[in-house]
């Protein structure tokens, strides 16, 4: 590798716009002297200049249906992969691997999966049998001549391991934000004019079923000292705000929509305390290490997370807030009042103050950094 820069191709569907993870990955690669090209789909808010000096290679793709963007996508990235010669390829997610597989029929192509979830465990998948069984074999195919995968948390390696035993699981990189220097924001209560005598009590993330919003909202309708922020969008917030409503509590919950990530930090610091109450039972949100609770912790907010292995491990292990079942309204609002206390408030904080450098993409990108050096062509 000496003398020359090593080039690495990254291939994703995702949108950059909200791609937070993808962003430190990059940044880190150029910042070690290599270069990247990344093949996205476009987004015409994209702002390029966080990317820079990462080589965007951008394609329009259908929104829907669904079948079709991904065919439209593989053929796309093929015909573009087949013109490339890098020192190392990475699939991030699992729908690039089919057109990195095609390539390696025709030329020698060092690949790897970057496996963001748990595709056999995805929440969405438990009622569509198809569904699952069409995106196992878009997974199986492509991981059959990966060199290696990495996943965002131990469970998920172990998993990932359990049903590829053939395939080279070297490990998980956690999806942790960047240290930044702390400081307590007023935005949120400034932006929508939240009263001092109200706490803030924060969701980020997709609107979705299995995030434990329902369960949330119900368990907030009962505390009046608390203002719901919602931090995002999806189908379920039509159903929330008709709910909202209905408990008598609309002018207690806030929907921001969606925010770019570059963005985010100025909602969370302003916050009180976190949810990231998983309800899902896909095996991915069991196994689920969310970048909501890292973002959550290095905000030095309280959080109140599902009992589920990795999240309850973590905010045990750091003492920064309370698990719950999280199907049990009554637990959730427990757990608000708990942290509504102000001697466990105090304690909660000085313990996140102790916890916060700990969870760094500082210090998580040293990880980030030697797998992917390991999988390089010499």
């Amino acid at each position: 590798m000496a003398g020359k820069k090593p080039t690495i191709v990254i291939v994703t569907i995702s949108d950059l716009f909200y791609e937070a993870n993808l962003h430190r990955k990059v940044q880190t690669l150029l910042a070690n002297g290599f270069k990247v090209r990344l093949f996205c789909a476009f987004n015409p808010k994209l702002n390029k200049d966080l990317w820079a000096p990462a080589e965007l290679i951008q394609v329009k793709l259908w929104q829907k249906p669904t079948v079709l963007r991904f065919l439209q996508f593989w053929v796309k990235a093929t015909a573009w992969l087949l013109k490339q010669k890098a020192d190392l390829f990475i699939s991030y997610d699992f729908l690039p691997l089919v057109a990195l597989r095609i390539k390696s029929f025709f030329q020698e192509n060092n690949y790897i999966y970057d496996s963001v979830e748990l595709v056999i465990g995805l929440n969405s998948l438990v009622h569509k049998s198809v569904r699952r069984f069409f995106f196992k074999k878009i997974e199986q195919f492509g991981v059959a001549s990966a060199q290696a995968a990495f996943t965002v948390c131990q469970s998920d390696a172990q998993a990932l391991q359990k049903v590829y035993p053939k395939l080279n699981v070297v490990g998980f990189v956690r999806n942790i934000p960047l240290r930044q220097k702390h400081q307590r924001s007023m935005f949120l209560r400034e932006k929508y004019d939240i009263a001092a005598d109200k706490k803030i009590g924060l969701y980020q993330g997709m609107v979705f079923e299995g995030r434990g919003l329902i369960e949330i909202l119900k368990a907030c309708s009962k505390i009046d000292q608390v203002v719901l922020v919602i931090v995002g969008d999806g189908p379920l917030r039509s159903t929330l705000m008709t709910l909202a409503k209905q408990l008598k509590m609309e002018n207690r919950v806030i929907f921001t929509g969606m925010v770019p990530f570059d963005q985010l930090a100025q909602y969370t610091y302003s916050a009180d305390f976190g949810f990231t109450i998983i309800s899902g039972k896909g095996l991915s949100y069991y196994h689920a290490l969310p970048n909501k609770l890292f973002e959550y912790i290095q905000a030095e907010i309280p959080v109140i997370g599902s009992n589920y292995p990795e999240i309850r491990n973590l905010i045990e292990q750091e003492q920064v807030g309370f698990v719950v079942d999280p199907q049990n309204i009554g637990q959730i609002e427990q757990a608000i009042k708990k942290i509504l206390d102000p001697t466990v408030y105090h304690r909660l904080k000085q313990n996140l103050k102790q916890s916060a450098p700990k969870y760094s993409w500082q210090e998580e990108s040293k990880k980030y950094l030697q797998l992917i050096t390991r999988q390089l062509i010499h």
